[in-house]
């Protein structure tokens, strides 16, 4: 029994303790919040805008990305699928990161930006029949909707605004790099 063990052992100690790989760690006021490594996505900013790009090799505190452009093309028999075009590969130094991008729900953001359209549209239709139609006639709008068409106009402004946001590195955020040899 001892010799199936030790056995065992010898065969899954291997695969168990191999070594960590490159990392690279989103701080905020000193705490980890994110951690990057290879295989992972990140969303960054190095000055030409937001990027989208996945993590295939770390080392010497440069990051080796690989982006996809992603189409949509029709089958033989209708249908249409989602196809990779091509793909594109990069290198950057993690220094040259100005801002990564908070993964904030779709949901959310759309949510808000219906609301704020529409807040908007019945806002703008009840002030103008508020002030251009005579009380108490069909098309009058009372006060009561275009205040509160106000209110969600302004509710569906702050659920765009909270929803994707980026993380500047500077004051607040910081990047370290972690290489373990």
């Amino acid at each position: 029994m001892k010799t199936l063990f030790t056995f065992s052992m010898s065969l899954l100690l291997p695969v168990v303790m191999f070594a960590q790989g490159d990392m690279l760690l989103l701080k905020k006021s000193g705490k980890v919040i994110k951690t990057f490594f290879e295989g992972s996505e990140i969303m960054f900013n190095t000055g030409f805008g937001m990027q989208k790009a996945n993590i295939y090799h770390m080392k010497k505190d440069s990051l080796f990305l690989v982006q996809y452009q992603v189409v949509q093309r029709m089958t033989s028999l209708g249908v249409y699928i989602l196809d990779t075009a091509a793909a594109y590969r990069s290198a950057i130094n993690y220094r040259d990161i100005r801002a990564i991008g908070k993964e904030g729900s779709p949901f959310w953001a759309s949510s808000g930006a219906a609301l704020f359209g529409g807040g908007t549209l019945l806002t703008t239709a009840g002030l103008i029949t508020w002030i251009f139609a005579k009380p108490n006639t069909r098309y009058y709008a009372r006060p009561a909707l275009v205040i509160t068409s106000a209110a969600l106009a302004a509710a569906g402004y702050l659920m765009m605004k909270s929803s994707g946001k980026k993380m500047n590195i500077g004051k607040k955020y910081s990047l370290q790099y972690i290489s373990p040899k």
